[in-house]
């Protein structure tokens, strides 16, 4: 059998396939449900709403999750469905990004190590140091709805092992390299497992829904650059941070969407246009993800963002 990994620390369409349907991770019918998709016969994700997709790479000896979600328990009932299904016991947890939408339910898996970029550090240190009073809590939960029911089942933690720019995992020809690349924040980090052509995006991937890039860390060359980076491996599938398994054609849309909004908000900003303006202007790219009534509030931070990117 092939080692789970040797981890190095250094500064024909694939159909995704819905297995065992939604599952209810509290057992309690209060809707917090996922969908176990099979992007291929080593990865499988929870297509999740509440908070984001976790995503699991089966190694010959072990497991490797991606991503937490807002859920603890159904962060813990997912980790339970693979190592039923694989047969395998959990052997580690990588975090894409430390935004408390893919780290809340970290809880489940308090018992293996656990790997981020050593560049989100600072925003680790900031969500441990939190003090979740009421209007704390009702802040988060402004964002996200259900933070406070998932609170209790929390707890937050540093990471146990940091990398600096590239995570190998596996061996051979079962390899999967982690990267931290930046874009949706400056720890943002992706994986490929380049034997499956499968990538594991993180937010730099939000599929079929409004994106957010409302970070002061939010570097659209660096993000670009990667979308650009898959395309030319002509990978089969990519598991989102948020929303369900995409394909080449839609990796490309989201590329170009944000090439188009980089050159608008350019080209207004040159023109002498506010910010203000921008937010609501007439010309913004067509957006890759269905219409909706009205934007988030957060929108304008992201406009802002692209603005004084330009």
């Amino acid at each position: 059998m092939r080692p789970l990994w040797c981890a190095v620390l250094v500064g024909c369409s694939l159909i995704p396939t819905v297995i065992g349907g939604a599952v209810d991770a509290g057992g309690s019918g209060e809707g917090r449900l996922y969908e176990s998709v099979a992007v291929s016969p080593s990865v499988v994700m929870a297509l999740h709403n509440n908070g984001s997709n976790i995503s699991c790479v089966a190694f010959d000896d072990g497991l490797v999750f991606f991503d937490a979600g807002l859920s603890t328990r159904t962060a813990s009932a997912f980790r339970h469905e693979m190592e039923v299904r694989f047969e395998r016991p959990t052997m580690a947890l990588v975090l894409t990004h430390a935004h408390l939408d893919h780290i809340l339910g970290m809880a489940a898996f308090d018992d293996v190590p656990v790997y981020a970029a050593a560049a989100g550090r600072p925003r680790w240190e900031h969500f441990i140091a939190v003090e979740w009073d009421e209007r704390t809590i009702a802040g988060y939960a402004s964002v996200f709805p259900t933070l406070p029911e998932e609170l209790p089942d929390a707890v937050l933690r540093l990471p146990t092992d940091w990398f600096s720019d590239e995570l190998v995992l596996g061996a051979a020809e079962h390899r999967l390299v982690v990267r931290r690349t930046g874009g949706h924040t400056v720890d943002s980090s992706s994986a490929v497992l380049g034997a499956d052509g499968v990538v594991i995006a993180g937010d730099l991937v939000q599929a079929r829904r409004r994106p957010y890039f409302g970070e002061p860390d939010t570097d659209f060359p660096a993000w670009i650059g990667t979308l650009s980076n898959w395309e030319a491996l002509a990978v089969k599938a990519v598991c989102p941070g948020h929303g369900p398994v995409i394909e080449l054609d839609e990796l490309r849309e989201i590329r170009v969407w944000f090439e188009d909004l980089s050159a608008w908000a350019s080209k207004l900003k040159t023109a002498g246009v506010s910010v203000e303006k921008m937010v609501s202007h007439p010309e913004i790219p067509d957006g890759y993800w269905p219409d909706e009534d009205a934007a988030p509030g957060w929108w304008a931070y992201c406009i802002k963002r692209v603005y004084d990117a330009s």
